[in-house]
């Protein structure tokens, strides 16, 4: 019988979607192969879900700052750890992580393999040239002396390129992965609304606001050109990026107070996708994937910049709207054709031969609504329409499940490669 691979999972928990991600896949990972434990700075939360698959874990600071004090006392922290735990693998979960089980697996006479999964590019410190170049040339380092580098798109390797330098690594492509949840069966969506303050007879657009905020400014101007000209349309921004004084003085300086609910994260954020009529992605940040996902799922339109994969997220499904970053009027556009136009005939197809709306109407002027019947039902491949086809093709690409069998093939090649298998 096989020995199992030990693996060292290290995160640092308030980064939410990578926490979320490392969760996952650890759920996912066959326990006849490997073995888990995490390691980094874990809340309450996060340790009560470990608990609850029997995964180990060890609370474990890791450095905010450059400073070299703070460096050196996590490297000698994680030294410790690695040379009492013997991990043959470990997966560090951002470059600050990744920059410290590098550093500590120097001196230990059996080094354990070191998978990094960076998850964009480090954050830069402002003001100093001098910090910014010290952490850029150790993240070009992180990306050189590990021994695989996971990244989740195309556009996060050509972000990700440049700091290597003269001498890039060869990148291993593994999507993020989503885990499809079910709604209860008691949801309703009126309900839902009503629960978070929003008009249960109204058409609302969700937007998924990115971390840094941006392309929140002309999603907003586009709102108002939308609700100019239809007084039953709501917006909700969903995500701490939008949720700022920033975005709440610019709307309602356009006049948009009443028309626009800026909720931030919330831990519901799927049920509330599922009582939505079109989701609204202004840019692609990481977890984004999970949001899309689960509006095709529920039969929601979907509106999308050409940022980053966004496009390649939605590809071949017709219930979508790709337009420019930032383009206020191709926005309005989008957001407009959909609103504007009700199936004609919800009861032939779960998803509209046109425009892909489920049975959620939308509520316009002499148009009745029925906010109720959401998601779609499990029916055989033959009996699916071609965009059913096209969603399921979607969720197949970038379930959990596939992205598990991905990282365990590359735990074991790592491993072997370094002799630790």
């Amino acid at each position: 019988m096989a020995t199992q691979l030990e693996i060292l999972h290290i995160l640092r928990a308030a980064q939410r979607p990578v926490r979320d991600q490392a969760l996952a896949l650890i759920a996912h990972l066959p326990r006849s192969r490997f073995t888990s434990r995490v390691a980094g700075e874990l809340d309450a939360l996060t340790r009560r879900r470990l608990e609850m698959t029997g995964t180990g874990w060890v609370q474990m600071p890791l450095p905010v700052t450059a400073g070299l004090g703070g460096q050196l006392a996590a490297v000698r922290r994680m030294e410790r750890l690695l040379a009492t735990t013997r991990p043959q693998v470990v997966h560090a979960y951002g470059f600050q992580a990744s920059f410290t089980a590098l550093s500590a697996r120097r001196r230990l006479p059996e080094p354990p393999a070191v998978i990094c999964s960076p998850f964009g590019p480090p954050g830069l410190p402002r003001g100093s040239t001098i910090l910014r170049s010290l952490v850029a040339m150790a993240a070009g380092w992180v990306l050189r002396s590990a021994d695989a580098v996971t990244v989740q798109s195309d556009f996060e390797a050509e972000t990700l390129l440049p700091l290597a330098g003269t001498a890039p690594p060869e990148l291993v492509h593994v999507p993020e992965g989503v885990v499809v949840e079910t709604l209860r069966e008691d949801f309703e969506a009126g309900a839902k609304r009503r629960l978070v303050g929003l008009d249960p007879a109204a058409a609302i657009i969700g937007v998924m606001a990115p971390p840094d905020g941006a392309g929140m400014g002309p999603v907003l101007q586009a709102a108002r050109l939308v609700c100019d000209m239809r007084p039953n349309v709501e917006f909700v921004s969903l995500g701490q990026g939008g949720k700022t004084p920033h975005f709440a003085r610019i709307a309602h300086e356009l006049g948009l107070s009443g028309s626009v609910v800026f909720l931030g994260d919330r831990a519901d954020l799927n049920e509330i996708i599922a009582s939505l009529n079109i989701l609204l992605v202004p840019q692609y940040f990481p977890g984004v994937t999970s949001a899309v996902v689960h509006a095709l799922t529920a039969g929601l339109p979907v509106v999308v910049s050409d940022s980053a994969d966004l496009p390649d997220l939605v590809r071949g499904v017709r219930q979508k709207r790709v337009v420019p970053a930032g383009d206020v009027a191709a926005l309005h556009d989008a957001l407009s054709a959909f609103i504007d136009i009700v199936p004609r005939r919800p009861e032939e197809d779960l998803f509209d031969s046109e425009l892909g709306f489920s049975y959620r109407e939308l509520l316009i002027p002499e148009t009745a609504v029925d906010l109720d019947t959401l998601g779609l039902d499990a029916v055989s491949s033959a009996e699916m329409s071609q965009e059913q086809k096209a969603v399921q093709r979607v969720i197949d690409r970038y379930s959990m499940s596939r992205v598990a069998t991905r990282f365990a093939d590359l735990y074991a090649q790592t491993a072997a490669a370094v002799g630790r298998s």
